[in-house]
């Protein structure tokens, strides 16, 4: 049975997307700088690991007063998977948008899917409307849950066990299928 989240889907594109995925994918496990980031994220540390998904994704260092690291904290304490609605105040912060709170959240929590505007026309060839506007955190949520559609509707042999989040897997193999 289909997920709600993939209501719409072309099924002979879906099909085709799982059984391409594992070529799809087949060097994702060879980006050194990406395994590094993300194993190198462990403990409570919040702030410390946004600063390392910031410098994996070529951002430029926050800079902000305490009172804001403190609120930023405790958002990203609360925020539970796949909500990110409690995400949209961090819109309001300079130089923050969803493509960045996607990277955080991708690194911290290991199941939030990057946001990219290739792995959403990956998902538009799967008949699957899901808008890229990087100001909009409904638009990053609905590509969050058709992520998390095509996670749970995998078939057994359609995820590569390579030892990356499937997030991960599903967004370059998104961003790579035609």
């Amino acid at each position: 049975m289909i997920p709600v989240s993939l209501y719409g889907v072309n099924n002979d594109e879906l099909n085709r997307f799982y059984s391409e995925l594992p070529k799809l994918v087949e060097d994702a496990y060879e980006d050194r700088n990406y395994q590094e980031t993300l194993f190198s994220i462990v403990g409570e540390d919040n702030i410390q690991h946004l600063t390392k998904a910031d410098k994996w994704a070529k951002q430029k260092p926050f800079v902000w007063p305490e009172e804001v690291i403190m609120e930023v904290d405790m958002t990203l304490q609360t925020v539970k998977y796949p909500d990110v609605g409690l995400l949209e105040h961090l819109l309001t912060l300079d130089n923050i948008d969803c493509i960045r709170i996607s990277t955080w959240m991708h690194f911290i929590t290991n199941v939030y899917p990057i946001y990219t505007e290739k792995a959403c026309n990956g998902l538009k060839r799967l008949g699957l409307n899901s808008p890229f506007d990087p100001k909009d955190i409904a638009s990053y949520g609905l590509y969050v849950e058709r992520i998390e559609g095509l996670k749970i509707h995998a078939p057994a042999d359609g995820m590569p066990e390579i030892g990356l989040p499937r997030a991960r897997m599903l967004q370059i193999g998104l961003e790579r299928f035609q």
